[in-house]
C-alpha cells in the first residue's frame, strides 16, 4: 500500500461512514477496483479514526449521556440497542464466510436505496428519541447489527428505521452515531487480537496512521454533513447515487 492509498482510502472511508451509502461497501469497491491490498484490519483502524470523529462531534451529548444516566434514557437505549447488534454480528462472523459476503455486496446497495426511499415517502417523523418507546430501539439495534453486510450501509439503514417508526431526523441521525461507538469499539478489539494471533495482512505503520488521519477529518466533514442533510429533509439523492456503486458491484464481482 502506498502513502497515496492510503490517503484515498481514508477520504472514501470518513465521508461514506456517516452519509447512507456504505463505507464497507465502498472500501470493497475500491480495494477490487484499484487493487489495492489493504486487509480487513487497515479497515479496522480506518473505522477507528471515524469513531474518534463521532466522539469529537457528538462530546457534549455523549458527555451528558453519561453524566446523568439515570435521567438521560439515551445510555439504557444504547445499551438494549447493541444486544442484538451484538449478537447477529457474532453470528455473521462465526458462521457466513468472507466470500458470502463479497457476493452480497450488490444486495446490500439495493437494500439501502429501497429504505432510503420507503422512509422519505412513508415515515412522518414527529417523535423525539424519548417519546419513541423500546420497540423502535430494539429493532434499530437488529437493523445495526444486520447492516454488517457490505453494501447496507449501517447509518442509513438505522436512521430510516427509525424515522419509518416516527422519530424526527435529527435524534434518529445523532443516535444512529452514538449507536456506532460500541460497535466499532468491539470490532477493533475483536481485528486487533485476531492481528495479533494470525497473520492478517497489516500494511506499515504510516500509512495506517495517515489513513485513519485522512478518515477522522473526512468523518467529521461527513457527520456535520449529515446533520445538515437531515434537516433538508431530503435524502433521495443518495438513493440516486447508489445506483452507480450497486451497477459497479454487479458488473465486477
Amino acid at each position: 500500500m502506498t502513502i497515496l492509498q492510503s490517503i484515498f482510502l481514508g477520504l472514501l472511508q470518513g465521508f461514506t461512514e456517516f452519509l447512507p451509502v456504505s463505507s464497507s461497501g465502498h472500501l470493497l469497491l475500491a480495494e477490487k477496483l484499484f487493487d489495492i491490498k489493504a486487509g480487513l484490519f487497515y479497515d479496522v483502524m480506518l473505522h477507528l479514526g471515524t469513531l474518534l470523529a463521532v466522539v469529537i462531534a457528538l462530546r457534549k451529548n455523549l458527555w451528558q449521556t453519561l453524566r446523568h444516566p439515570k435521567s438521560n434514557p439515551k445510555l439504557k437505549y444504547l445499551v438494549v440497542a447493541s444486544i442484538p447488534t451484538f449478537a447477529l454480528a457474532l453470528l455473521v462472523k462465526l458462521f457466513v464466510p468472507e466470500i458470502w459476503l463479497q457476493n452480497l455486496l450488490p444486495l446490500g446497495f439495493a437494500l439501502t436505496i429501497v429504505l432510503i426511499i420507503l422512509s422519505q415517502f412513508l415515515s412522518k417523523p414527529r417523535l423525539r428519541l424519548d417519546e419513541s418507546g423500546w420497540l423502535p430501539i430494539v429493532i434499530t439495534g437488529v437493523t445495526q447489527g444486520i447492516a454488517v453486510f457490505p453494501g447496507l450501509s449501517r447509518s442509513g439503514s438505522t436512521i430510516s428505521v427509525m424515522k419509518l417508526f416516527g422519530l424526527n431526523a435529527s435524534d434518529s441521525a445523532e443516535f444512529s452515531f452514538l449507536l456506532s461507538i460500541p460497535v466499532i469499539l468491539a470490532s477493533a478489539v475483536v481485528e486487533i487480537y485476531e492481528a495479533a494471533t494470525t497473520a492478517l495482512v497489516i500494511p506499515a505503520w504510516y500509512c495506517i496512521v495517515i489513513g485513519v488521519f485522512t478518515a477522522f477529518v473526512s468523518g467529521l466533514v461527513s457527520i456535520y454533513m449529515v446533520m445538515r442533510a437531515v434537516k433538508t429533509k431530503s435524502w433521495i439523492a443518495f438513493a440516486i447515487y447508489l445506483v452507480i456503486p450497486l451497477v459497479i458491484s454487479l458488473i465486477i464481482l
